[in-house]
Formats: C-alpha cells, sequence, structure tokens
C-alpha cells in the first residue's frame, strides 16, 4: 500500500499473526492524532471477513473516527 509508513514492531507483531491487515486512519479534524494509523485483521476466522468502512468500537477508542485507507490488505 503506498504512502503507508508502518511502525517495524507493529508490522512484525502483524506478520507474525498472519492474515490479511487492513489500515485505517484517523480523520478527525478535531483530533489530536489525526492521521495516527491502526490496523484491523480481517478474513476467514476473524470476526470481520470484509474490511469495514469505519474501525469498529472497542475497549479503547471509538472507532467512527478511523476510516478505511484502501480496500486491499497492505503489504507487510
Amino acid at each position: 500500500m503506498k504512502n503507508i509508513e508502518i511502525d517495524k514492531e507493529a508490522a512484525d507483531i502483524m506478520k507474525e499473526r498472519g492474515g490479511d491487515w487492513y489500515a485505517y486512519r484517523n480523520a478527525d479534524l478535531g483530533h489530536p492524532e489525526i492521521g495516527r494509523l491502526q490496523f484491523l485483521q480481517c478474513g476467514e476466522g476473524c470476526t470481520y471477513e470484509d474490511p469495514p468502512k469505519q474501525m469498529p468500537d472497542t475497549s479503547v477508542g471509538l472507532g467512527w473516527r478511523y476510516t478505511l485507507v484502501s480496500e486491499s490488505p497492505i503489504e507487510l
């Protein structure tokens, strides 16, 4: 995926876990972490087989700020 810089430690963890990973970027113009990336594993055996358009809500934050960057899995 172009223009996405993934921290080496995060990339190593995703490679170790295997599967397809999708990137989501914080698009909330009023949020101090605008542009921050989060990643979601999708596919067979995962909660989501296809990546949702927005990051799901979790115990650590609201997903609506994060929008899907690409329809295809990121290259690790």
